[in-house]
Formats: C-alpha cells, sequence, structure tokens
C-alpha cells in the first residue's frame, strides 16, 4: 500500500475529528462536549485538534455545516421526485431522522445559547435552510396545487411539521415506542395533512 502524503494523512485526520465531533455534539449538545473527549475519540492529542480547528465553536460550526448539507442534498433529491403529497413527505421525515439522529431543538438551544452572535445568524441561516425550507418548498407547492386549506399558510404547515417531528429525534430510546419508525411517520403524516376528526 502507497504511503500517504502529509497532506493526505492531514485530510483524513479531519474527516476523523469531524465524525467523532459530530457523534459527540448530536448525542451530547454543545455545552456537555469538550474537545479533550473530541480528541481522545479521534486518537489525537488536543493540541493535534487545535492544529485543525482554533476552538470548539469553529469545530461545531463546521460540523453543523457538513451535516446539513447532507441532510439538504437528500431532502431536494425527494422533492424533486414526482409522487403523491403523502409519500414525499413521510420520506421527507424519514429521511431527516435517518440523516440527522440527533434532537433539532437541543442544536438550535446550542445555537442560541452557546455561540457568538455572529456564527448563530451562520449557523441559523443553516439550519433554516436545512430544515425549514424543504418543509416551506413542499408546503408552497401543496398551496400551488389547491391542497392547503386557505387560511394555512405553506410557512405556518412547515413550522407544524419541523415542531410536530422533533420529538422523534430524541435519542434517549428508553421509553421510545415499540412501533417501527416508518409506521409512526406514516400516522404522524396522515394526521398532519388529513387530521384527526371524520
Amino acid at each position: 500500500m502507497e504511503k500517504l502524503t502529509r497532506k493526505e494523512e492531514m485530510q483524513l485526520t479531519r474527516e476523523k475529528i469531524l465524525k467523532e465531533a459530530q457523534i459527540l455534539f448530536m448525542q451530547k449538545g454543545y455545552k456537555s462536549t469538550s474537545t479533550r473527549e473530541i480528541a481522545q475519540q479521534s486518537k489525537i492529542t488536543q493540541p493535534a485538534l487545535y492544529h485543525h480547528f482554533k476552538d470548539k465553536e469553529t469545530l461545531y460550526i463546521e460540523v453543523i455545516r457538513e451535516l446539513t448539507t447532507s441532510v439538504k442534498k437528500e431532502l431536494d433529491k425527494i422533492l424533486k421526485k414526482e409522487t403523491d403529497p403523502e409519500t414525499k413527505l413521510s420520506g421527507m421525515i424519514l429521511t431527516l431522522i435517518d440523516l440527522h439522529p440527533t434532537n433539532i431543538m437541543l442544536m438550535i438551544h446550542d445555537i442560541l445559547n452557546e455561540m457568538q452572535p455572529e456564527n448563530q445568524y451562520l449557523l441559523f441561516q443553516l439550519s433554516q435552510d436545512t430544515y425549514s425550507r424543504p418543509f416551506d418548498d413542499f408546503f408552497t407547492e401543496m398551496q400551488e396545487k389547491g391542497l392547503l386549506r386557505p387560511e394555512v399558510s405553506a410557512r405556518a404547515a412547515a413550522k407544524f411539521v419541523v415542531t410536530s417531528i422533533s420529538p422523534m429525534f430524541n435519542g434517549n430510546q428508553k421509553f421510545a415506542s415499540k412501533t417501527p419508525m416508518s409506521e409512526q411517520v406514516r400516522e404522524l403524516t396522515d394526521f398532519m395533512l388529513h387530521g384527526v376528526f371524520k
């Protein structure tokens, strides 16, 4: 096997740091995760971590940037598919749960309470573009097709979906439902689109 160049080694180390940091940030949140812990999980020293990322906040921003880019790409693929509204919405929700294994509300709390103001804005824009915009686009399309009630805006419907699915991201499975996630999402989607009354 050919020996890696210094640049390739640096890139692999950076990717390893990002992978381990994402796992820890998503499980424990920003405040409860230390750079020492990230370095240990990455099998490097703390100074080596700081060679790649100047501080924990910079690392968190890069983790969120990579995560949101990946999520956004997959949600956009689903939005472009020609399928019925229930299948499309269920697919978007399942993809979001699959690719983002954490509580979105915890992430938003971290952004609003732990970041510098300029980074709060940057992360807010990333999260809006990734989590809110695809659902805005979905409900705007439904509105254009005349499928939304006149008094319901696409923005309000999108916000309702994001807040409704947030509990499904909670990593604590101790009291989790035994019903498969796909069935939970199908049921939730049915409630969202058709309500609970006859």
